[in-house]
């Protein structure tokens, strides 16, 4: 089953409802594929990215079975992209979580950092620097 299945709907609804009602041309998303491969498990991710925003899908597979796979959307800042993962958790339960890449020679590095909730919304603390360690982070490289 495809990744964007469930969610190729929605693009296009959101492309049609962007170009409905004004005289500029739709917006055409520009999506790069990322793939990681750490201790056997893979992680692939399809970024749209523009100055500001980040939005796209992910796909975490852990030893060849599937674990996780949902949106991701968030806030460039600088080098860094940092938002929340909505995901199907091993086809069972949705969940959102923070995420972070770090933008380095090329390719990106998932982050990984102490997780607090504010208002039910999970976030990064922001007194705990995000770990970028590319030994223990997915790693991801253009496709």
């Amino acid at each position: 089953m495809s990744l964007f299945k469930h969610h190729y709907p929605l693009l296009v609804l959101a492309l049609l409802i962007t170009s409905c009602g004004n005289n500029q041309k739709p917006t055409q998303l520009t999506y790069v594929k990322y793939v990681a491969h750490k201790q056997g498990d893979t992680a692939i991710v399809l970024l749209n990215q523009s100055k500001e925003m980040f939005t796209g899908t992910m796909m975490i597979n852990e030893h060849g079975v599937f674990r996780d796979s949902g949106t991701v959307k968030g806030l460039v800042k600088g080098d860094t992209l940092i938002g929340e993962f909505h995901f199907l958790h091993y086809k069972l339960e949705w969940k959102r979580k923070p995420v972070a890449f770090l933008m380095k020679n090329n390719h990106l590095i998932m982050g990984e950092g102490i997780t607090k909730m504010t208002v039910g919304i999970p976030h990064f603390d922001p007194s705990v620097p995000i770990d970028f360690s590319e030994d223990k982070q997915f790693v991801f490289f253009r496709d």
